[in-house]
């Protein structure tokens, strides 16, 4: 009775709370009215009895209690919110239906001023979050573990706090609405999420009854449904598969058919909470070719939580860095893995190639980009051999001495050493 209380539009006077009130009240009348209305067939008592006496009685009780429940509804609900079992009154009267709200910035996903609170916490996960996603970005967030990297996924999805309970402040827009203003169902149909156990949301017998299902709590006709089935097949690889049984597909198919479920209702932001946890490596490289493909080809704006950067960095155009909850860097890829080296903030997730790249810029060598990628490597190692053959060329005999010691003299000034002499942080020599 109190939970269908929350739905009713008029529910207060001012900032009084009618919810104890009102279902003492009707509780009472309710369950009085069947109790007096069985006396009255069982007995055969009187109709004015029924009428006049056996009513009356019955509402002047449902008064009382609607009187006395707020004195014992408002401790109570202050004991069970302290323990984490109920939202403070505080949620429960966070409906913002009613109101007119506007994000400060304009973007695909605008997270403003975020701090949250899980049930029964005195600090919080989310600290001071601003963060923007914009149309057509690939947005890669990073950091230690347990540093709110998954806690901001489901504050995107709209998730925190409807799902987990707890306490938000400030605000999260998805296309220019607060999630506060949106359920869940709602907000599905703006954003796909998969979660890091991806079989959780598998939840059919075949492929083509996985992809069918969510169009068809969303009303979609059997033509429409066709359609867009062999559509998003065909966008993730999973076309001659269609009649087969879940259980029969390896953990990258699986995973492919969980981002097909939620693509099959065609949102424009795709969130993926740690993909690669449970795929080997191979599988990790096909599931982001699959990712970037979608980000490059279609037009879908993707936002990875990742730990381990190897074979996403390749694709995105942006990266976030969370500490203890914070955002500490947002900005180009590049920058935000310098910051990471620099700083010495979970280094372990740097892919090799980079780490090279930091160690041979600050050993005199430079190329003209980050590398981010083997490829990249490549590019820059040969940038850095034809300099050291040209400088050897330019200087010839001069400098015989110093090539004999595997350095070579530039500009009087600064040595530069082979590639196979840096020597790494952990002591080794890098290619």
């Amino acid at each position: 009775m109190t939970r269908a209380m929350l739905s009713v539009k008029f529910r207060k006077i001012g900032g009084f709370d009618l919810t104890p009130i009102l279902s003492g009240f009707l509780a009472t009348v309710v369950s009085g009215g069947i109790f007096v209305t069985i006396l009255w067939k069982v007995l055969g008592l009187p109709d004015n009895v029924y009428m006049y006496g056996m009513w009356p009685m019955v509402l002047i009780v449902g008064a009382l209690n609607g009187a006395i429940t707020p004195i014992l509804y408002i401790p109570a609900q202050r004991l069970f919110s302290k323990r984490g079992m109920l939202p403070s009154a505080e949620e429960l009267g966070s409906d913002h239906s009613h109101l007119t709200i506007l994000p400060e910035r304009q973007a695909k996903i605008s997270i403003e001023h975020v701090n949250y609170y899980h049930p029964k916490a005195t600090t919080p996960s989310l600290e001071n979050i601003n963060l923007d996603v914009h149309d057509g970005d690939f947005l890669v967030v990073t950091g230690p573990a347990g540093c709110g990297k998954s806690t901001l996924c489901m504050a995107m999805v709209g998730a925190v706090p409807k799902f987990y309970g707890g306490r938000l402040e400030g605000m999260v827009f998805v296309d220019g609405k607060a999630t506060t203003q949106m359920e869940i169902p709602e907000l599905a149909n703006h954003i796909g999420v998969v979660l890091a156990d991806y079989d959780t949301q598998l939840v059919t017998m075949t492929v083509r009854e996985e992809v069918a299902f969510a169009m068809e709590n969303r009303g979609y006709d059997r033509e429409t449904i066709k359609a867009r089935s062999e559509e998003v097949f065909a966008q993730v690889g999973l076309i001659g598969l269609e009649d087969r049984k879940i259980t029969s597909l390896s953990g990258g198919q699986r995973q492919r058919l969980a981002i097909a479920s939620v693509l099959a209702t065609n949102p424009t932001v795709l969130v993926l909470d740690e993909p690669t946890s449970s795929l080997d490596p191979d599988g990790t490289a096909e599931l982001y070719r699959l990712v970037g493909d979608l980000n490059q080809k279609h037009g879908i704006t993707v936002v990875v939580i990742d730990h381990d950067l190897h074979a996403v960095l390749p694709y995105a155009n942006r990266m976030a860095l969370m500490v203890d909850g914070s955002i500490a860097c947002d900005d180009d890829v590049p920058t935000t893995l310098r910051y990471m080296y620099e700083h010495n903030i979970h280094v372990d997730a740097l892919p090799s190639v980079f780490t090279t790249y930091m160690e041979l810029e600050q050993a005199g060598f430079h190329s003209d980009e980050p590398w981010l990628s083997i490829e990249s490597a490549i590019k820059g190692l040969h940038q850095i051999e034809m300099a050291h053959a040209i400088q050897t060329e330019v200087h010839g005999e001069s400098n015989s001495v110093n090539n004999q010691t595997n350095t070579t003299v530039v500009e009087d000034r600064k040595p530069i050493q082979r590639v196979d002499d840096v020597q790494g942080k952990d002591g080794g020599a890098h290619a």
